[in-house]
């Protein structure tokens, strides 16, 4: 009965994981396609992204896939070069808080119950009181749309500051649950008893365990941040014009919406397809990492 029993367990495992990869293979070649299109089509396309190329408001055509808008400039140039920039802002917007939010909630999980990890957790609390789109949105408002730093476009690091200053905190709550649940497993007590530091403990095992946890939400807010980026341009703030930006395009098209469609539809599907590529990674990595426990 036993042996029955495990069998069938086992192959309940390999359905899920089978289902699982295929989800996660599905989302995962399909955001490959929309990123190498938006990296690779600019540069292989000589049109400027504000160049004048044809009478405004021009329908789709071979020529110009996607029409053109108001100011007779090729709504697909602007749209593969607005989606390079959202993705490159979407990537180090998720990337940073992970990183930074893991360790802080992993180090607050060492010293559980201290003076630190009430202070850690308190914060934590008071930033997911709010909203946390209405909270990134009002504090990218509040930065506006002239800051600059370095390279990055007007309005790219209000939004990047933004997202640092919030995202981390749900990343190290996450961290901060697990780290309590894996120092009471057997391999992290043998590893204390072997007189490892605390370090080697943290980069060896506690860190590689807490990290698919942090990186199965990640791919859940890398939505949430391309929608937030969308929405900046209608509450007055963003990527500075005429730089281009999926929703700064959404946003110049609205007034000629009934005339020219195809001006929003064009950046607004690549927004549904990106949101469709990484909710089925995360699904599926989701599902795996549940299954696993």
């Amino acid at each position: 009965m036993t042996d029955l029993a495990q069998s069938a367990k086992t192959s309940r495992i390999r359905r899920i994981s089978t289902r699982v990869n295929h989800l996660f293979l599905a989302g995962a070649v399909l955001l490959g396609v929309i990123v190498a299109i938006c990296v690779v089509g600019p540069l292989l396309i000589a049109t400027s992204t504000t160049d004048f190329v044809g009478v405004p408001l021009s329908s789709p055509s071979t020529v110009h896939p996607f029409g053109t808008d108001a100011f007779g400039r090729d709504v697909f140039i602007r749209t593969l070069a607005g989606g390079r920039l959202d993705l490159g802002v979407a990537f180090v917007g998720v990337v940073v808080p992970l990183l930074v939010g893991t360790l802080i909630g992993i180090a607050s999980g060492l010293v559980a119950g201290s003076l630190l990890d009430r202070a850690i957790m308190r914060t934590v609390d008071a930033i997911l009181a709010f909203p946390f789109n209405i909270l990134i949105l009002a504090l990218a408002v509040v930065m506006g749309q002239s800051t600059t730093f370095w390279f990055l476009p007007a309005g790219v690091p209000g939004i990047l500051v933004a997202l640092f200053l919030t995202s981390w905190s749900v990343y190290a709550r996450i961290a901060r649950g697990e780290t309590l649940s894996i120092r009471q497993r057997d391999f992290l007590v043998a590893a204390q008893v072997s007189g490892l530091s605390w370090w080697t403990i943290v980069r060896r095992h506690i860190y590689p365990n807490v990290l698919p946890a942090t990186l199965t939400y990640a791919l859940s807010d890398a939505v949430l941040v391309i929608g937030v980026i969308a929405a900046l341009p209608f509450l007055g703030a963003g990527v500075q014009p005429p730089t281009p930006e999926w929703g700064s395009i959404i946003y110049d098209g609205r007034s000629v919406l009934s005339d020219a469609p195809w001006v929003c539809l064009g950046p607004g599907a690549f927004i549904v397809l990106t949101g469709i590529a990484v909710r089925l990674m995360g699904q599926g990595s989701r599902v795996l990492s549940e299954d696993a426990k």
